[in-house]
């Protein structure tokens, strides 16, 4: 009886403060939509016999990019002709985010086109924590190096911290899980130490579901919120999720840091937070989910290998200092409400977004 009044209490602590911090909170974020939103342009010319036509939107999602380049998205269509039979390289970058992609055409005078997806620069794509004007730049030569087009097109590259909310990119956030970042190593590390510590039955390791009975698995997560209250005294931000679930057609931006840099800033709003604890789950091996109601984000973790049975973590309570598994409790109780009242807006299955070759950003 005691331990469901606690529960109860606890519940409608979240709620209160959730329902005030959604409204206050707001977005510290950009009002732009994706590529896919915005009117794609046309930039026609070449010198004779040739003729170019590229397909370029004003402006792309960063933090989508890899994706698109593992997907091979076609971004950049050219097409292309001459009045007399050429071949053709044609080559074509993203300055400040690609490397050059080329393909070499056979131009006849029937206009014919290609699209183009130049792979990443990761160094260069680190770099973009905000806003760039730069160029998507098109070179267009025969085999002789006889130049016949050269243009540099306007391209606004959004930050790689901005995510668009929208149905058609849900799965998009998991490019923030970053399990093979360094960071999420040492926070891991950290958190075997505190395995010990934690409500039995606790495993001698984090071994993910290697021989681990469901209980274990919850020690492990509880170990790695733990760690992350008490030696890295992590604060909860609120501010809320613009998302409105796969079923709207509205879409909205948010900017959000990857998770060694919520580590690096100690803080985080819910949906960095949690998917600071997701990216440190996937690296044992754990199968995260990532639970969107109005407003708000916590964790979801499979106890079983099987996915049949799923525990919640909710960062907000770190601000009220309360312990791995003891959220875990307030948390079971929040998500069952949460089902009750049918405002689950959505759940993003982390290994799902894999298959779809949505990887970490770094």
């Amino acid at each position: 009886m005691r331990v469901k009044l606690i529960v109860l209490f606890c519940s409608l602590t979240i709620f209160a403060g959730l329902s005030g911090g959604y409204v206050v909170g707001g977005l510290q974020a950009y009002a732009r939509y994706r590529q896919t939103s915005l009117a794609v342009q046309e930039h026609c010319g070449g010198q004779a016999p040739v003729h170019i036509c590229v397909q370029a939107a004003p402006a792309i999602f960063s933090a989508f990019y890899p994706s698109d380049v593992a997907n091979h998205t076609p971004l950049f269509l050219v097409q292309y002709s001459s009045s007399q039979p050429l071949t053709l390289a044609v080559s074509v970058t993203v300055v400040g985010l690609s490397q050059v992609q080329v393909q070499t055409l056979n131009a006849t005078a029937t206009p014919q086109s290609a699209n183009f997806t130049p792979p990443l620069n990761g160094a260069l794509f680190r770099q973009l924590t905000a806003e760039e004007n730069t160029s998507l730049r098109v070179q267009v030569a025969d085999m002789q190096n006889h130049l016949y087009y050269l243009d540099d097109i306007p391209l606004l590259l959004h930050s790689r911290w901005l995510m668009q909310w929208a149905a058609s990119n849900r799965l998009q956030i998991a490019a923030w899980v970053t399990p093979n970042d360094p960071a999420i190593g040492a926070l891991v590390y950290k958190a075997e130490a505190q395995l010990p510590s934690e409500p039995e039955p606790t495993p001698s390791a984090m071994i993910g579901y290697n021989k681990a009975s469901a209980g274990e698995v919850m020690a492990q997560v509880d170990a790695i919120y733990d760690t992350l209250l008490l030696d890295y005294n992590i604060r909860y931000v609120q501010a809320s999720v613009p998302y409105s679930g796969p079923d709207s057609n509205a879409a909205a931006t948010q900017i959000i840091k990857l998770p060694s840099e919520v580590l690096t800033q100690r803080s985080g709003m819910c949906i960095e937070l949690t998917l600071l604890l997701a990216s440190a789950v996937e690296r044992i091996g754990l199968h995260a989910e990532i639970i969107i109601v109005p407003g708000h984000a916590f964790l979801g973790v499979a106890t079983t290998p099987s996915d049949s049975h799923f525990a919640y973590w909710d960062a907000v309570q770190l601000n009220n200092k309360v312990a791995g598994a003891s959220d875990a409790i307030i948390s079971a109780a929040f998500y069952a409400q949460n089902m009750k009242q049918h405002t689950i807006l959505d759940t993003i299955v982390i290994s799902d977004a894999r298959a779809a070759n949505i990887n970490a950003m770094v």
